[in-house]
């Protein structure tokens, strides 16, 4: 593999030489045999810390996938069905209503458009969280939806970081009680839908979300440099997240902020988010996503069905539905359980085989 490894490092040393990054680390696997893996740059530029194996990342929504993952154990098992109204484990999705703009926003700016809120014609269903065409908005400025849910999560990390009981629950239920950015079903649209997921495995199963994961799909995987928290060990190994300095061209500077309401990662987070929230190595995240490729089974441990990893990666939006999927990321793709998928590569320009399934984190984590 040694041409292999020499491309490698020549396109990851260029992008850090022209400081796209400060440092990654990449593993390749087929067939459950390593082909390649490097590490390179620095995972702290301020402390000169090298990038490493065991380097510890920031998933954020490469998160969404083990969600799903857990979802469809639950499905399985007859705990709960696709189908199912999100009211029934959530109360704060009772008589969901949506947020209609009543004037075209300036810009993609709607701050002070008029709209009106109308009863919404159906429930949320698992299946729409799951496809991301529930409605249910991230923060933003885009439409009501998109306001409404960023003051909702604004005053859920300004008031309640003293807060005793595990929070997942409690912030999906007030995601639900947000006007929704369309009825269930009309569009496709990228929001919290899968940190609602979170909490419909937390009062499905009868246990907190994040042991969940672990009981069910780490501790079986191996995965022991993964979760909501930071084990013993790991806070020394975390990567510094990095932005583009908006004066210097060319130059990183600590990402000192929080997005989605996640931040310098706490012993107790505010809520153990399904759709940002893991952090994990590339060797324990390399695992879940061998299991998803070998159709569900990972050293002679079996995570879920390959009937359900058939399903995972098979687009489920409809034709009207795909029209709001245009991302220039997902050209050429499906999307369903908390994925893309690929479907045509001349679309995308890529030499990827059709039916290539994964995502990404917004800190740059990628998998395929």
């Amino acid at each position: 593999m040694r041409n292999t490894a020499e491309c490698f490092a020549n396109v990851m040393n260029g992008c850090i030489e022209a400081g796209r990054f400060a440092g990654a680390s990449i593993l390749v696997v087929r067939n459950g045999e390593e082909l390649h893996f490097g590490a390179y740059g620095r995972a702290d530029m301020e402390k000169d810390m090298p990038m490493r194996r065991d380097s510890v990342f920031r998933l954020f929504s490469m998160s969404k996938p083990v969600t799903a993952v857990a979802v469809l154990q639950l499905v399985e098992r007859g705990i709960i069905d696709l189908t199912d109204p999100v009211e029934k484990y959530l109360h704060g999705f009772a008589r969901p209503r949506v947020a209609v703009l009543d004037e075209a926003p300036k810009n993609g700016d709607a701050r002070g458009c008029k709209y009106h809120i109308e009863a919404a014609r159906r429930s949320v269903t698992i299946a729409d969280l799951m496809n991301m065409t529930s409605g249910v908005a991230y923060p933003g400025i885009d439409s009501p939806a998109h306001i409404e849910v960023a003051h909702c999560l604004d005053f859920w990390v300004e008031n309640l970081r003293g807060y005793d009981r595990p929070g997942t629950v409690d912030f999906a239920n007030a995601l639900g009680k947000c006007p929704l950015a369309f009825h269930p079903g009309e569009h496709w649209m990228y929001g919290f839908s899968a940190d609602v997921l979170g909490a419909v495995v937390e009062v499905a199963s009868g246990r907190s979300f994040g042991s969940y994961l672990r009981d069910e799909i780490f501790t079986p995987l191996g995965m022991m440099n993964t979760g909501f928290v930071p084990l013993p060990g790991m806070k020394e190994r975390m990567t510094q997240a990095y932005e583009f300095s908006p004066d210097h061209p060319g130059v990183l500077r600590p990402f000192m902020g929080m997005n989605l309401g996640l931040g310098d990662y706490p012993d107790k987070p505010l809520f153990e988010s399904g759709g940002a929230g893991l952090l994990s190595t590339v060797d324990d995240y390399a695992k879940f996503a061998s299991m998803l490729a070998n159709e569900g089974e990972f050293g002679g441990t079996r995570i879920i069905s390959a009937n359900s990893v058939r399903f995972m990666r098979t687009n489920q939006l409809t034709d009207e539905q795909r029209k709001t999927l245009n991302w220039d990321s997902v050209k050429g793709h499906g999307y369903g359980n908390l994925v893309r998928i690929l479907e045509d590569p001349s679309v995308c320009h890529t030499i990827a085989p059709a039916g290539e399934f994964g995502w990404d984190g917004w800190m740059g984590t990628y998998f395929i």
